[in-house]
C-alpha cells in the first residue's frame, strides 16, 4: 500500500510539472523570485483567465505560495525543494541541440542567468562550476561519497584563513554536488557552498542583480578570484560560448 501511494504521489506531481502552461510558469520563476499573475500569464502565452486556471492548481498543491499587495497578487515558489525539483528536472532533460540551446540564452537577461545565478543558497551557472572545480583542483576537498566531500588539511587551513567556520549552521551536509541545470556540470551546494555566497556578496566579489536570481562578478571579484584562487572567469566566460552570443546580438 505504502509503495501504491507514493507511486500515486508521483504522478500526480510529475502531471503538475508536465503541464507546458505551468512548466512556462515554473521557469519563469526560477529567474524571478517572484511574479504577478499577469507576468506568468505573459511567460506562459496564455489568457489571463487561463493562467489562473494553473496557478490555482499549483498553489493549492503546495507548489506556489501567494501573496496579495493591494489589488495585485504575487507568486512565489514555495520552497527551496520545488526549486530544487525544477532544476533537476532540467538539469536531466535530454540533451539540447546546440542550436536550440543559442536560441534560448540569446537574451541578455538569460546569458546573465546562466553566466552566474543563485541556487538559492549558493553560486550556480558558469561560475559557480568553475569555482567547484578550482576548489578540487588546488586540493582543498575530496570525494567522501558520490555527492559530499570532505575538507583537506589544506583546505581547513583555507577556510580558517577566509574566517569561515566549517561547524556553523544545522544542515547535516557541509559540503555535496549540485546538478547544474545549465551546464549539465556540478557546483558546490551545502553549507560551505552557503557561507561562501554570504561571503562573495559581502565581500563585493559579486553583486544581485534586482528582480533575478542571476548575480554579476565585479571587477574586484574578476581580480581576487585571479588572485587567491588562479581562476581566471573571464576565460571561464569565454570557453562557455557567452561572449560570442553578445557579440552576435
Amino acid at each position: 500500500m505504502l509503495f501504491m501511494r507514493i507511486e500515486a504521489e508521483i504522478a500526480e506531481t510529475a502531471a503538475l510539472f508536465g503541464d507546458p502552461v505551468r512548466a512556462a510558469m515554473l521557469a519563469a520563476l526560477l529567474d524571478s523570485p517572484a511574479l504577478s499573475a499577469g507576468q506568468l500569464a505573459f511567460a506562459a502565452k496564455v489568457s489571463p483567465q487561463a493562467a489562473s486556471f494553473h496557478l490555482a492548481k499549483l498553489v493549492s498543491a503546495s507548489i506556489l505560495k501567494v501573496e496579495r499587495f493591494g489589488r495585485t497578487k504575487v507568486y512565489q515558489l514555495a520552497g527551496s525543494e520545488v526549486a530544487t525539483a525544477i532544476e533537476s528536472l532540467a538539469a536531466i532533460s535530454p540533451p539540447r541541440p546546440p542550436s536550440v540551446s543559442s536560441a534560448w540564452f540569446r537574451s541578455e537577461r538569460k546569458q546573465q542567468l546562466r553566466l552566474a545565478r543563485t541556487c538559492y543558497d549558493h553560486l550556480a551557472g558558469v561560475i559557480g562550476v568553475a569555482f567547484h572545480d578550482q576548489l578540487l583542483d588546488l586540493g582543498y576537498m575530496n570525494k567522501s561519497g558520490e555527492r559530499t566531500y570532505e575538507m583537506t588539511d589544506k583546505g581547513r587551513h583555507w577556510l580558517k584563513t577566509i574566517g569561515l567556520d566549517p561547524h556553523a549552521g544545522t544542515r547535516s551536509v557541509f559540503a555535496r554536488t549540485c546538478l547544474d541545470w545549465s551546464e549539465r556540470q556540478p557546483h558546490l551546494a551545502g553549507r560551505l557552498a552557503a557561507q561562501l555566497l554570504d561571503f562573495f556578496l559581502k565581500e563585493k566579489w559579486i553583486e544581485r542583480i534586482r528582480d533575478t536570481r542571476a548575480v554579476r562578478v565585479t571587477d574586484r571579484g574578476f581580480l581576487e578570484f585571479q588572485r587567491r584562487y588562479g581562476l581566471d572567469l573571464r576565460m571561464s566566460i569565454h570557453n562557455s560560448g557567452l561572449e560570442s552570443q553578445r557579440r552576435a546580438g
